[in-house]
């Protein structure tokens, strides 16, 4: 920890308090008025050094499809019935594959973000599955020994992750998030062996004045719910089929 800043405000503090006090005693200000700029000054630094400051600690975000409005369900539970769907965990492409992402501290020092549950390329496979499960689909995440629940698919939709990545910037009384996400889908047709290929990309910023690890993580999965939104808007079903529209 950079405890150098902070000392630096330290002694600024010090001037003004000395400052305050020799007004003070010329009558300038009241006594009461010292003593309410050294309080709030000490909790300011108070509050620099300590939040402001990264630990290397290490924070898992809840990678989830956020809910869908009931109506959205309804409106594409009729196409989509006619066929079932498996999702292969995706193959994650990013140059590096360990974080999410990073907190940078306005006093230095990081705190890492990561994936809870697993392997980036299978949480985002089941966001996706659950994603596409409430705008009515029938699909599932297929894993390697475990059968079919539904029987053979009529497509198996596979993907990479190209980028993904989640990052905080805190400054005097700020933090801007930022949130990138870069999807490859293909969808494989068992009915004539035909494919269906799209890029699926968002990004999103923020800023918030006291932040919390649930702000990032709200901002990662809006911005993939818009990504995948594009996933049903740009296909329909035909012939038991994923065609593009």
């Amino acid at each position: 920890m950079d405890v150098l800043p902070f000392i630096r405000y330290t002694r600024h503090l010090e001037m003004a308090v000395s400052d305050a006090n020799l007004h003070a005693k010329e009558g300038l200000v009241e006594p009461h008025t010292v003593r309410l700029v050294l309080g709030i000054g000490s909790i300011v630094g108070l509050f620099v050094l300590t939040g402001c400051a990264g630990t290397g600690d290490v924070v898992y975000l809840e990678i989830q499809a956020v809910p869908a409005a009931p109506h959205s369900a309804k409106q594409h539970g009729g196409e989509r019935e006619e066929i079932k769907v498996a999702i292969e965990a995706f193959e994650d492409l990013r140059p590096e594959k360990s974080p999410l992402g990073f907190r940078t501290h306005l006093w230095g020092g990081v705190t890492r973000f990561n994936f809870m549950g697993g392997k980036a390329g299978d949480v985002v496979a089941q966001v996706v599955a659950d994603h596409l499960k409430q705008k009515g689909w029938r699909v599932w995440v297929r894993r390697h020994g475990s059968p079919a629940p539904e029987g053979d698919p009529d497509v198996v939709l596979t993907g990479q992750i190209l980028d993904f990545s989640a990052n905080a910037k805190s400054g005097a009384f700020f933090t801007k998030l930022t949130v990138k996400s870069k999807l490859a889908v293909l969808a494989r047709n068992a009915v004539d062996g035909s494919t269906t290929s799209m890029n699926l990309e968002g990004a999103s910023t923020d800023s918030v004045f006291w932040f919390e690890p649930k702000d990032v993580q709200e901002l990662v999965n809006e911005t993939l719910k818009e990504s995948l939104d594009k996933l049903t808007a740009d296909t329909k079903v035909e012939k038991r089929a994923l065609r593009p529209r």
